[in-house]
Order: C-alpha cells, then sequence, then structure tokens
C-alpha cells in the first residue's frame, strides 16, 4: 500500500446472515493491504459481523432484503468503518448488552464491539436509520528480528 495513502472500499449487502461471510471476507482482504496481524483481523471481523448483525436483528426487526452499507477507510494509522442501515433508528442511549457475568449465548456484542474499538459513533442519519462509525487505531509494525538476516 502507498506510504500515507487512504484506500476507500463500499460494500451493500441484505439484511441476511447468509451476506456476513462474503461482508467478513471484503474486510479481511482490506485487513491484509494493511498488514494487519491475524488477532487484530479477527477482532476487527467480529466487530463488523456483530454490529451488521445487530442491525438484522434491531433495526429491521430480522426482516430480509434491507440494505446495509458498510464503508471502509483505511490508511496506515487508522481502519475505520461505517454502517448505514435504513431502518429504524436505535437510540445509543437505550443499547444495552447483558451483563457480562450473565453466561449464555447472545448478548455480548455491544460489550465486544467497544472492547476492540477504540472510537464507537451511533447517530441517526438522514434517511432516518442508524449511521454507525467504528474506527481502529493502527500501530505502526516493527520488523520482526527473525525476518533480519544477519551474517557471523
Amino acid at each position: 500500500m502507498d506510504s500515507g495513502r487512504v484506500q476507500v472500499i463500499r460494500v451493500s449487502v441484505e439484511s441476511d446472515p447468509k451476506y456476513l461471510g462474503p461482508l467478513r471476507t471484503v474486510i479481511s482482504e482490506s485487513t491484509a493491504i494493511l498488514g494487519l496481524d491475524e488477532d487484530t483481523t479477527s477482532k476487527i471481523v467480529l466487530a463488523v459481523t456483530e454490529a451488521c448483525a445487530n442491525i438484522i436483528r434491531h433495526c429491521y426487526g430480522g426482516k430480509p432484503g434491507e440494505r446495509i452499507d458498510v464503508t471502509l477507510r483505511f490508511g496506515p494509522d487508522l481502519y475505520e468503518v461505517r454502517i448505514d442501515d435504513y431502518g429504524e433508528f436505535v437510540d445509543p442511549s437505550q443499547m444495552q448488552g447483558r451483563p457480562l457475568e450473565d453466561v449464555k449465548p447472545g448478548g455480548l456484542g455491544l460489550h465486544f464491539i467497544h472492547s476492540v474499538m477504540d472510537d464507537v459513533v451511533y447517530r441517526k442519519n438522514r434517511w432516518g436509520g442508524t449511521t454507525l462509525t467504528m474506527k481502529k487505531k493502527i500501530e505502526p509494525t516493527e520488523p520482526d528480528g527473525d525476518d533480519l538476516f544477519f551474517e557471523e
């Protein structure tokens, strides 16, 4: 990737869980362009997947065929994801994950999103739906000592 250059990828998917797989692939490929490690990549992928699953469930009430727009914007020091839906606006003050000590499947997406991403902002968009913007600061990678060749 060109040093300092910001890349943008836009993807629209339908509000159906079967489209989350291809979206995960696009995100993984974009993080590979940045050279992000597997752990960081999997966390970003999971945060975006959780956000989209929440849109499908809460903004569209599980109704398939509705539009979700995802914009990935990334450069050497930042990975940003913007997700727009056109469903019901969900007031961020009303969003609450279940307590972490309540061990059962589901309900931890919000906790995960906030723990993985450095900045998370929900706002009402001009279509009456929700725009979620998530940012992850990217630390410059140092060359691994194992990659260096030393002559004895």
